[in-house]
């Protein structure tokens, strides 16, 4: 997890003098601080998942040791993914919610299959510090559904949720034909999930008033503990993959 957390980083470290040099080239808008509301809809956001990694720690009875094994052939069965932002002044408020069907399958001993629903909805408030880059804090809400059949020992369901406290900086510059958005996020912290590590970035071309398209990569981490008749399941669960959409900007 942290090498691809790390080539993301810096991804997105090559990618801001990118945004720089057309912010040079482009005739700049700047944001004022008695500006109206900035508002963007992204109805219909495509994620496709091209790495799905998943880590599961399952007990199955209170005899056994239970098993633990990483899926070693994943599979994505759909991803939807939608958004909503509203900027005004330094305030900025960004709002989306997940729903991903994976799963996989572990061919060696022991072997498994994981069919796994991921729904999220994730809301974050950020205020401007320099320029265009913004302080945010918020929550995700994650709502699991994991569904792992084990050889010759039948079916296990479990269906954890939590709420995620969430810290992190945004990079966000606006153009009147384009945009470029940037985030990194941490949090869990033990009060939902043990770790969560996020982070994206988007491009949006705005040809004709009101009308872009979207597209970039998307980034998510998480270890979720869920304790089992006094037993902890626990699974690390790893989304990356890109995405693009149409959104509607008033």
């Amino acid at each position: 997890m942290s090498t691809r957390v790390i080539t993301l980083l810096t991804a997105l470290c090559l990618l801001l003098p990118i945004d720089a040099a057309l912010a040079q080239s482009a005739a700049p808008t700047p944001p004022a601080e008695n500006e109206g509301w900035r508002i963007t809809i992204y109805p219909v956001l495509a994620w496709v998942p091209a790495g799905i990694d998943m880590d599961i720690s399952l007990p199955l009875a209170e005899a056994d040791g239970g098993i633990l094994g990483q899926i070693i052939d994943s599979r994505l069965d759909g991803a939807f993914l939608g958004g909503f932002s509203a900027a005004k002044g330094a305030w900025r408020l960004d709002a989306d919610g997940l729903w991903a069907g994976v799963g996989g399958d572990r061919l060696e001993s022991p072997a498994f299959t994981v069919d796994a629903d991921v729904i999220y909805v994730h809301v974050t408030g950020g205020r401007r510090i320099v320029k265009d880059l913004y302080a945010t804090a918020g929550v995700r809400r994650l709502a699991l559904k994991y569904v792992i059949n084990v050889d010759a020992l039948g079916v296990f369901e479990r269906k954890p949720g939590v709420w995620d406290p969430l810290v992190g900086l945004g990079w966000h510059t606006w153009r009147r034909h384009f945009e470029v958005h940037a985030i990194f996020e941490g949090g869990g912290f033990g009060v939902g999930s043990d770790v969560e590590v996020a982070t994206s970035f988007r491009f949006d071309w705005k040809p004709i008033p009101h009308f872009g398209v979207t597209a970039g990569y998307q980034f998510l981490y998480f270890n979720v503990d869920d304790s089992v008749r006094g037993r902890e399941f626990r699974v690390k669960q790893t989304l990356h993959g890109p995405i693009a959409g149409v959104g509607f900007y008033f």
